[in-house]
């Protein structure tokens, strides 16, 4: 029964990431005022010519490059496959590939295009969603589950667990450090990945309970 409730509490919180999601979308596709607002008062809150964070950010960003992304992907996935904990594999797999396959479609339909100041990095193609900002959320949360189950207590998980959350929106904030997105591009990235990470607890997470079980 207690299975059953925590089921159903997951599957709300899943559709409520979902609706929340595409209110984003149609938000920022239909420009709502809101939308620009928003944009307006976070550039205004982080915006600054420090060198310092600037050159910090300008390499930090590259760590969610879409090769980059691919490549921490397959890894894991190998990585898990040769521990044959097929569940975490695929549900590894089914995140990153919808999460970062919608970011790509939904790019070529919004078109939204990026912020018409100075670059200060390379950044090509349409601006909606950060594709940044979903590929290091959507990492990030996999991993996450993955030290949950695959790792024993100790100094090293928590120091994953602490720091793992944080990246995502280091990454999404250097972002518009660079004049690349606007702040709803990387809001729109990051509830992107949730949902897709949430999509995929909701399919796996009875299997993946049960390799933690076999591990404890």
């Amino acid at each position: 029964m207690k299975e059953k409730n925590n089921l159903i509490r997951f599957s709300i919180l899943t559709l409520f990431s979902c609706a929340f999601y595409v209110f984003w979308v149609f938000s920022v596709a239909y420009q709502a005022s809101f939308i620009k607002g928003f944009d307006k008062l976070f550039i205004s809150l982080i915006a600054n010519q420090n060198k310092t964070e600037l050159f910090i950010l300008k390499h930090l960003t590259v760590l969610a490059n879409t090769p980059v992304v691919i490549g921490y992907t397959v890894v894991l996935v190998i990585f898990l496959l040769f521990k044959k904990k097929y569940a975490l594999a695929s549900f590894s797999t089914f995140v990153m590939v919808t999460a970062n396959g919608n970011n790509w479609l939904l790019k070529h339909i919004v078109q939204r295009p990026r912020p018409t100041v100075p670059h200060l990095v390379k950044a090509t193609g349409y601006s909606f969603p950060s594709g940044h900002s979903a590929g290091s959320m959507s990492i990030c949360l996999v991993l996450i589950v993955v030290v949950i189950v695959l790792m024993k207590k100790g100094i090293l998980k928590r120091l994953l667990l602490i720091t793992l959350p944080i990246l995502p929106f280091i990454i999404g904030m250097s972002r518009i450090y660079v004049h690349v997105h606007y702040p709803s591009d990387v809001v729109g990235g990051f509830i992107e990945a949730i949902t897709f990470f949430l999509l995929g607890l909701l399919i796996f997470r009875t299997k993946i309970t049960q390799q933690k079980k076999v591990r404890d």
